[in-house]
């Protein structure tokens, strides 16, 4: 997948993240859904900035960073942590995207 495709979508995760955020105060949990879109938001925004300036490549080595420092979140309850929740989200659909595989990350985890 070329860099401007990779962009794209990265673009439209971003507006779908906006819309998230408009959509939260219908919700149950407004706080949260809040903060989680609002972090993914942040996340699409980052990539795309190191996507322009240093290329797809770069973005992966750095976002494999990123997830490494990300807490554990299994053993948590499911509505805490809402900004590292949405940054594991961006991370792992901008990987999708990208092509890495699970099983990639799983041994960038470990290796933490």
């Amino acid at each position: 997948i070329s860099s401007e495709d990779i962009l794209r979508g990265l673009e439209s995760f971003r507006a779908i993240a906006k819309q998230d955020f408009l959509a939260a105060q219908l919700t149950e949990n407004p706080d949260f859904w809040a903060k989680q879109a609002t972090a993914r938001r942040t996340t699409y925004d980052k990539l795309i900035g190191v996507i322009a300036n240093e290329g797809v490549e770069s973005a992966v080595l750095l976002a494999k960073k990123w997830y490494q420092d990300l807490p554990t979140l299994y053993d948590r309850p499911q509505m805490s942590s809402p900004e590292e929740r949405g940054a594991k989200q961006a991370l792992e659909i901008f990987f999708k995207a990208c092509g890495v595989e699970k099983k990639e990350l799983k041994e960038t985890s470990s290796a933490n």
